[in-house]
């Protein structure tokens, strides 16, 4: 039987309790080729129950040197696999041997550490992590994912970013693609931080790597100092040329020249990547109603990136209160970029006794926003609406971050140091010199 894996979770053990394969049948009988064998799963006539009924697949019985179809759903069964997702994974591992095929590559990702939930994950995303590999090449693989990202748990934190990044060469792609990012001379502490969390730039063909490292210096004016750098390779990787030029095309149609498209590109690269509508919506709030010129959002290009709903229109309405009673005139970016509690502590508890109406208008127009768009024309729920928030927001934290280290001429270190303390005083003190800004917009982060 397997041993435990480092979180608990106990392997797949070699005694199985023998059971059955049931999949969705219909009333024709599986067909069996002489060393394949294919459910055929036909929809159902009309008028039959929508709830399929379940049948044995026959078991080929000419040779016992075949491999059984039973003991290859049994085992992905055993490990955990739903049965969609083994109806799903079943074209690719019938043929493989439980016993000298499956069984040993899932004691070596187990004993790295992959088990449970995200085991099942890996195998029903890409199942061909048990097939294309040998035993010795997925351990090859996995220490050298360990030895690049630090870790054997940032090798896992990326392996779950890029679930296919395990089937990529190791000579052909991993390698090429590893020596390539550091052959611009990023530093191996800046590349883990970079590849855990965007582990599928690895898994890159290596010419297209190439192509889009010299695209960022070429095309946005990004140095390979500049810590801006692997994010706009990120882009730069995620659009082709001729993708590219049709975003600077998109911002011109605006009224942005292709000098302001730069300035925003080399603050903030992911830019690139938003909608037309998202464009046009932040146009029409930022520059046709507030007047403010383009100039002052491509030096701010985390604004184009916030919600509408969720923080732009909401807080506006606050700062439009305090700006009518001459309380505060804060800046219009610092008020939309400051996490929830940092502005609730600063531009509305503060008033909240002798201006109600302004916490009032705040959570009421938060409310609003978000009864208005609860459902869509179809009638469905707004979480997909919700999580696009949600995964917009991480880009804007990593925005500003980048910004303020960039405009500081501060290190990622250099802040790390400093946020220990700011942590224990509670974030009571005034913070004064440029360190101590910028540990505000890490915890800034930290708190978003």
């Amino acid at each position: 039987m397997m041993n435990l894996c480092s979180n608990g979770v106990q392997g797949s053990a070699l005694l199985f309790p023998r059971r059955t394969l049931l999949l969705p049948h219909s009333a024709s009988t599986a067909s069996i080729a002489s060393d394949l064998y294919l459910v055929n799963n036909p929809a159902p006539s009309r008028g039959a129950a929508s709830t399929p009924t379940l049948t044995k697949v026959p078991v080929c019985r000419s040779s016992e040197k075949k491999n059984n179809p039973n003991s290859t759903i049994d085992f992905l069964k055993g490990i955990g696999l739903d049965d969609s997702q083994v109806e799903n994974s079943l074209p690719i591992l019938l043929r493989c041997k439980v016993e000298k095929t499956l069984i040993p590559k899932i004691r070596v990702l187990q004993d790295f550490g992959i088990c449970g939930s995200e085991l099942i994950s890996l195998i029903a995303s890409d199942p061909y992590v048990l097939t294309r590999l040998s035993r010795n090449s997925l351990l090859a693989k996995l220490d050298f994912l360990k030895s690049i990202l630090g870790s054997v748990e940032n090798a896992r934190n990326a392996i779950k970013k890029a679930k296919w990044l395990l089937s990529a060469s190791l000579t052909k792609i991993l390698q090429p693609n590893f020596e390539l990012l550091k052959s611009y001379g990023i530093s191996d502490e800046r590349l883990q931080k970079f590849l855990v969390t965007n582990s599928r730039c690895l898994s890159v063909n290596p010419k297209h790597v190439q192509e889009s490292l010299v695209r960022v210096e070429q095309e946005l004016g990004i140095p390979r100092e500049s810590g801006m750098f692997l994010y706009g390779f990120k882009v730069m990787v995620s659009l082709s040329k001729r993708d590219s030029e049709l975003k600077f095309e998109l911002f011109k149609r605006y009224g942005w020249s292709e000098s302001d498209v730069l300035v925003m590109a080399k603050r903030l690269p992911q830019c690139l990547l938003i909608s037309e509508a998202r464009l046009k919506t932040r146009m029409d709030f930022f520059v046709n109603k507030l007047g403010y010129e383009i100039g002052y959002l491509a030096a701010r290009p985390p604004l184009l990136l916030l919600s509408m709903e969720e923080r732009i229109l909401p807080r506006y309405a606050v700062l439009q209160v305090l700006q009518e009673k001459e309380l505060m005139n804060p800046s219009i970016y610092s008020v939309m970029c400051a996490s929830e509690s940092r502005f609730l502590d600063t531009y509305v508890l503060p008033f909240k006794d002798n201006l109600p109406e302004l916490y009032e208008a705040y959570a009421g127009g938060k409310k609003s926003d978000d009864s208005s768009v609860q459902k869509g024309p179809t009638g469905q729920s707004s979480r997909m609406r919700k999580l696009e928030h949600m995964l917009l927001g991480f880009l804007v934290v990593e925005a500003i971050l980048c910004t303020v280290l960039i405009e500081q001429e501060l290190n990622f270190d250099s802040m790390l140091c400093h946020w220990p303390i700011a942590k224990r005083e509670g974030r009571q003190r005034t913070l004064k010199s440029d360190s101590d800004r910028a540990v505000d917009v890490f915890s800034l982060c930290v708190m978003f």
